[in-house]
């Protein structure tokens, strides 16, 4: 459940290649850019895959293995908090749809979370993958930094003729 800003773009490319079927619940007002659905249709067309836009989130999340939700309010959105949580307003993420889910469901969040948007019972379940998520990024995130501030410059011996 999130609007079309974060993971919708990057859950309907890569998905389609690693294999895995994906479904989304859009809500209304709030729908991901054509172009953008557009594109994983193709993606998901030349794998073999398949992508689904939701009407109803237990549908959404019937079968799947990952539960993810995202802020409902990015940076910049701030004038818009109120309209926003009145129209994400019983949509959050709970254990009535982890219930619908595989039984090997797995929760993810890219944090900060706020409670409207997922209850404690899921996020803080031993299925939610919230925290380590968050330390993979810390890691990705410290090896880029390195990686631009190193005066790096490989050590390549000289051919010999």
């Amino acid at each position: 459940m999130e609007d079309d800003e974060n993971n919708y773009g990057v859950w309907t490319d890569k998905p389609s290649t690693w294999r895995v079927q994906s479904s989304f619940f859009p809500l209304q007002g709030y729908e991901p850019d054509p172009s953008i659905t557009k594109l994983a249709e193709q993606y998901t067309k030349e794998n073999g895959t398949k992508l689904s836009l939701m009407n109803d989130p237990l549908e959404a999340a019937r079968g799947g293995n990952v539960l993810i939700t995202d802020t409902w309010i990015s940076m910049g959105q701030e004038e818009e908090k109120k309209k926003r949580l009145q129209a994400f307003q019983g949509y959050q993420v709970t254990m009535k749809m982890a219930k619908v889910a595989a039984s090997d469901w797995t929760f993810l969040h890219c944090l900060p979370r706020k409670p409207e948007e997922v209850d404690d019972e899921v996020f803080y379940s031993p299925r939610s993958l919230v925290f380590p998520e968050a330390e993979n990024r810390k890691w990705t995130i410290m090896a880029v930094m390195v990686s631009l501030l190193t005066d790096y410059s490989p050590q390549l011996q000289k051919p010999k003729f």
